[in-house]
């Protein structure tokens, strides 16, 4: 005779418990994990040139790669060191430039070039492309939460002889503010809203 007997809904309960919480460890580990995807894109019907999703939310230690569909773009964050712009990234992260991702080889070899960063800093995150940065190709993201430099007005270097900011860069940023981003997680970009039909 047992002196532990489990009846059959104890020991579903117990292993199920289990199961969960092996389940559990691994969706956590999975999210640090997870390399983040982010378009470069172009739309030529529509005449723009954006960044897919416009603002996303990760957590400290998350790697994001950036993937270019069309020649020309880079990777560029809102710092100083980076064409006298603003600086929208926490004051103690180390400025990212792609350089120029694709070129013409890349468009004959039918391949996608792609630049990763890691992002171990918490705070807000603004960039964009530097060539295209007048139409409004730019990106947000959050890691952890908001916070730093990147929460201040669009424009606020203007004062400190900064490179101006576009009009075309606030009103696409207007629509990823960080608090939508933690929120949604993922704000796509809004292609009919900023797409011209000729």
């Amino acid at each position: 005779m047992d002196p532990y007997p489990v009846n059959r809904r104890e020991f579903l309960a117990r292993t199920g418990l289990l199961t969960l919480g092996f389940g559990c460890r691994t969706l956590a580990q999975q999210g640090k994990d997870e390399v983040i995807e982010i378009m470069l894109a172009r739309n030529e019907a529509l005449g723009i040139w954006y960044i897919d999703p416009l603002g996303i939310l990760i957590q400290p230690g998350q790697t994001v790669r950036w993937r270019n569909v069309h020649w020309g773009a880079t990777v560029t964050a809102y710092h100083p060191d980076n064409g006298n712009r603003e600086l929208r990234i926490p004051e103690r992260a180390k400025p990212f430039d792609s350089g120029v991702l694709g070129d013409l080889g890349h468009l004959r070899q039918n391949s996608t070039p792609t630049f990763e960063w890691r992002f171990d800093q918490e705070g807000t995150y603004d960039y964009c492309s530097r060539e295209q940065e007048i139409f409004g190709m730019v990106g947000r993201i959050v890691v952890g939460r908001p916070g730093g430099p990147g929460e201040k007005p669009l424009g606020y270097g203007n004062t400190q002889g900064r490179a101006p900011m576009f009009k075309r860069v606030m009103e696409v940023l207007a629509y990823a503010p960080s608090e939508k981003i933690v929120t949604e997680k993922k704000i796509p970009f809004p292609v009919a809203v900023f797409g011209r039909r000729y």
